[in-house]
């Protein structure tokens, strides 16, 4: 039996948690909905939000009759996906899916306490014990097994300052989440800057930097391929530093100092890196996804099969950063195939590039570094305070 104290508690409060039901928290709101209100979607990663503001394709709006009417304070959840998390908290007055659930609060309840109670690992467990369907894919919770969930409740005054509490930790998160884009922002810009040549930088004597030269990528790099790595020869804690070519999609930016995965393969039947290299992915499924260049400044990193590999004499964090800005969409038709689309050395070297002066192009691979700095350390803080939140989560709630 679960103790009926959380682990974490105010001191101000004394005493066990209440035994209850969901039901005991919620009734089921059937209000119809009404012409010239906003429709709104649930969503399993920002709650309740306007239907509008949603970029995927949304189906014919019911009618308006047809709708459920949401509260400020009302809970509304996807009977298909409340297991998951798919949950929101109504900020005004609204219409939703009749394929949802609205939550009406008791007297003596926070809904506010309850939307973050949903995110506790412990709860997403009971709502899909108690959901039903054959498949994961087709489980629903009703309102009826909804009720029936056990729980234990504060008094409402401890609900409301444990929200209040991760209110804040939520603040924060969006705060440096929209600082985070923001510099995201200020690097495209930057780079559009740079590469079209509006913004330059100067000598160190003040004086101007030469014309760029126009060359092809071939005259400039030698071309090489990296040696198959398997899922399977991942090894966590590995002696080999290595990289999978599906891993420059969805962790490098375009100057990688650090890597994620590691093998016990023998080196001398892999490729390994030099300090400077450039990788661009050999196969991909989306054009502009493989036209993705990442300079590696690690010596020894074991560079997997279906990568392309640039050694030049030119400055490679900034041969990355030129590539993925100045030239992605170039490289994105290139690339051959269809379902799996191909980028070969022989492609890649019709490319015409232009090049700085090496001192430009130093300082023009600095000043983008040092964003891309700032950047990782907002990711690191945002990591930092998730973790901290989830940790909330867990030991602030029965």
């Amino acid at each position: 039996m679960r103790p009926l104290v959380p682990e974490l508690r105010f001191p101000e409060f004394k005493g066990p948690w209440k035994p209850a039901r969901a039901g005991d928290a919620f009734r089921n709101s059937k209000a119809k909905g009404e012409a010239g209100l906003p429709i709104y979607s649930v969503t399993q990663d920002r709650g309740l939000v306007r239907r509008n503001s949603l970029e995927r394709h949304m189906g014919a709006d019911a009618a308006d009759e047809t709708n459920l009417r949401a509260q400020p304070g009302d809970l509304v959840y996807n009977m298909m996906r409340m297991w998951q998390g798919a949950v929101g908290m109504a900020s005004e007055e609204c219409m939703v899916s009749p394929a949802y659930v609205v939550l009406s609060p008791k007297k003596g309840v926070s809904s506010k306490f309850f939307d973050y109670w949903f995110q506790n690992r412990h709860m997403l467990h009971q709502l899909w014990a108690y959901s039903h369907g054959m498949t994961s894919d087709r489980l629903r919770l009703y309102y009826q097994d909804f009720a029936k969930i056990p729980l234990a409740l504060p008094d409402q005054p401890e609900q409301e300052k444990i929200a209040v509490l991760l209110d804040a930790s939520s603040r924060k998160i969006t705060l440096l989440t929209d600082k985070k884009a923001a510099l995201e922002d200020y690097k495209r810009g930057l780079m559009q800057r740079l590469f079209s040549r509006e913004l330059r930088f100067t000598r160190d004597d003040g004086s101007a930097f030469p014309d760029w030269e126009e060359r092809k990528l071939g005259e400039i790099a030698t071309f090489f391929k990296g040696k198959g790595i398997s899922k399977s020869d991942i090894v966590e804690g590995g002696a080999l530093p290595c990289i999978r070519y599906g891993e420059i999609y969805t962790h490098y930016r375009e100057r990688i100092t650090e890597v994620i995965s590691f093998t016990d393969d023998d080196p001398a039947s892999l490729f390994l890196s030099e300090i400077g290299d450039v990788i661009i992915p050999a196969s991909g499924e989306d054009r502009m996804d493989m036209a993705r260049a990442c300079c590696v400044a690690i010596a020894g990193v074991a560079l997997g099969g279906d990568i392309n590999v640039l050694r030049s004499p030119v400055n490679g964090s900034f041969l990355a950063y030129y590539l993925n800005n100045a030239r992605r969409r170039e490289i994105a038709n290139l690339g051959q195939g269809i379902s799996v689309v191909h980028l070969y050395p022989s492609q890649l070297k019709t490319l015409w590039v232009e090049l700085p002066h090496p001192d430009e192009q130093q300082k023009i691979s600095s000043a983008l570094s040092a964003v891309d700095g700032k950047i990782d350390a907002l990711s690191q803080k945002i990591s930092e305070m998730e973790a901290f939140k989830k940790g909330l989560l867990q030991k602030l709630f029965v």
